[in-house]
């Protein structure tokens, strides 16, 4: 496959093609169920005997086998065809990116592929302008080199398939078990061509963001078109691409789900909050930023992923990961749940509000929400880590998606903020992303109405200066017990356990040292220690981002996203 005709191949004629056989199929198909229903099914249920029928039966069935036979081959002579032309497009979409990368470079680009330039006109160039300009060269020639490799092995094995098809034509095997062995090679697991063009699973963000920019626009629309769902969700993948795909993937759902009468259900519920968000963002312009839906699916408990404001182009960004009972349903319209602090989607307007107040001349600011992982509901299943520990890496991938799809000149001011059990995921999260250099680690990190974080201190984050925490004294959850002192509590009493709590471990909580301790050393920020809700014991624990209750806490915690951590107020360490 030379550059010109990869460059200037009409993929239509091939799509046609596919197109044609799938038409052909559908069809054949019902020739098929004619045949089955008009002829061999009424000749066996007529119990025929004699001569003839004993003559007529091995027809019948010999003729029924060739019927579906020639329907499977033409089923996969279609997809055969549909997932070649696929693999040609992505090839013909990365080969015409890196020419127009050439051209927008001055780069002149050979019939073989083979990139080169112009001398320097200028007689002050600098030392090593050569260097760069050859370096340069060489990657756009590795891409277009690349592009063509694949269009020529897609070009083989397509023209081995169409050979074989034939010669099946010719003899007859494609009316046999061929055809069946053809069309399971076809479906068999796996066997998608164009997903080898994807990034793999461990594929880093900043990877993935590199894969999707080396498409030029028609690649990229293929996608969204042909595989929406690969990409919606992916990290690294700018956040208008997925907030676009997202939205239709949730509107469709929606109406799937009303056609099939499952109004009633816990998904319809749930996907039927989000989008009522959505809908009230747009009305609502005027007092809140355009909203991004990063991440919606019906794994698990339900995902959902809402950034208020661009965090590709926003200059303090923070992702705030809500606990206990948590659910897409907890992200709905403003009122819904009722109860300040409920609400993690106004929580996390709320804090929008007061970092925007609060950001740098000529900064902007986005909020994130991010409700990735399945959280416990409030029954012993909250006694485990499990949930945490599961998603803490979809967490710390997601962290570091937002520096590789970041479009602005200056890297983001990132802030990772946990409230309760959502606390121990930002911990795990961030004690991943400072020890694996697959991730990138955030600039702060916020600890709220916290019954640990599964690191015994906070030098473990290896975040000096940067890790913070709110906990307010009248907050039951952040003086949780630890599992040692409930033990010896049942074990040998609650005076003894007492008692050696105190003198072996005071600072000791559920999932380790309390973060507001001195032992575990982090900086601890002030809040109201009396809530104004109607239930002061849940309430003082949901207070956190809530003008209403929080007193000073949503102020000192917008201070930390806008990069102001010398405005925080202090407050000792327990």
């Amino acid at each position: 496959m030379d550059l010109a005709s990869l460059r200037n191949a009409d993929l239509a004629h091939l799509i046609s093609a596919a197109d044609a056989y799938d038409a052909l199929h559908r069809a054949f198909a019902q020739h098929v169920e004619d045949w089955k229903k008009g002829t061999a099914l009424p000749v066996r249920d007529l119990y025929w005997t004699g001569e003839a029928a004993q003559a007529a039966a091995p027809i019948i069935y010999a003729t029924s086998k060739k019927l579906h036979g020639a329907d499977l081959e033409m089923t996969a002579i279609g997809k055969n065809l549909r997932d070649h032309a696929d693999l040609f497009a992505l090839a013909q979409s990365k080969l015409r990116k890196a020419l127009d990368d050439a051209a927008a470079k001055g780069f002149s680009v050979g019939d073989s592929g083979a990139v080169s330039w112009l001398p320097s006109a200028n007689a002050y160039t600098a030392p090593g302008w050569e260097d760069k300009q050859r370096a340069a060269a060489e990657e756009i020639n590795k891409r277009i080199v690349a592009a063509l490799t694949e269009a020529t092995e897609a070009d083989r094995q397509l023209a081995e398939l169409l050979t074989t098809y034939t010669k099946h034509a010719d003899t007859g095997n494609g009316l046999g078990i061929a055809a069946e062995m053809d069309l399971a090679a076809a479906n068999a697991t796996g066997h998608e061509p164009w997903k080898k063009d994807l990034p793999g699973e461990k594929a880093t963000p900043t990877e993935v963001n590199a894969w999707w920019r080396s498409l030029d626009p028609q690649g990229q629309e293929w996608f969204r078109k042909q595989h929406a769902d690969v990409i919606r969700n992916l990290d690294g993948i700018p956040a208008q691409e997925r907030d676009q795909l997202n939205r239709t993937y949730l509107n469709d759902r929606l109406v799937q789900l009303e056609r099939e009468g499952r109004k009633e259900t816990e998904e319809y519920r749930r996907l039927a909050a989000i989008q009522g968000r959505l809908k009230d963002n747009v009305e609502n312009q005027a007092t809140q930023p355009l909203a991004y839906l990063l991440g919606v699916s019906t794994e698990g408990n339900g995902r959902a992923v809402i950034s208020f404001g661009n965090p590709d182009t926003a200059t303090d960004v923070s992702a705030y990961v809500p606990g206990i009972t948590s659910t897409p349903y907890s992200l709905g319209p403003k009122g819904e749940p009722y109860l300040p602090g409920t609400n993690e989607a106004e929580n996390t307007l709320n804090l929008w509000r007061e970092a925007d107040r609060r950001k740098k001349p000529g900064g902007s600011v986005a909020s994130i929400v991010w409700l990735g992982y399945d959280a416990p509901d409030a029954d012993p299943t909250a006694a485990s880590g499990n949930a945490a520990a599961k998603g803490a890496p979809d967490y710390a991938r997601f962290l570091t998606g937002l520096r590789a799809s970041h479009a602005g000149g200056t890297p983001p001011h990132i802030t990772s903020i946990g409230h309760s059990y959502g606390s121990l995921v930002t911990g795990l999260a961030t004690r991943l992303t400072v020890h694996d250099p697959s991730y990138a680690p955030p600039d702060d990190v916020v600890f709220v109405g916290s019954p640990g974080v599964g690191t015994p201190r906070a030098s473990d984050l290896k975040m000096p200066g940067h890790v913070w925490v709110g906990a307010a004294a009248d907050d039951p959850v952040t003086h949780l017990p630890s599992y040692n002192d409930l033990r010896n509590a049942t074990d040998f009493g609650t005076a003894i356990a007492v008692a050696q709590h105190l003198v072996f471990d005071p600072d000791g909580t559920w999932y380790g040292t309390d973060p507001a301790s001195k032992t575990f050393g982090a900086t601890r920020f002030s809040v109201d220690d009396w809530s104004a809700a109607t239930d002061p014991m849940y309430g003082a624990h949901t207070k956190y981002l809530t003008p209403e209750n929080g007193g000073p806490s949503l102020g000192n915690i917008a201070a930390v996203v806008t990069g102001h951590g010398g405005d925080v107020q202090r407050v000792d360490r327990r």
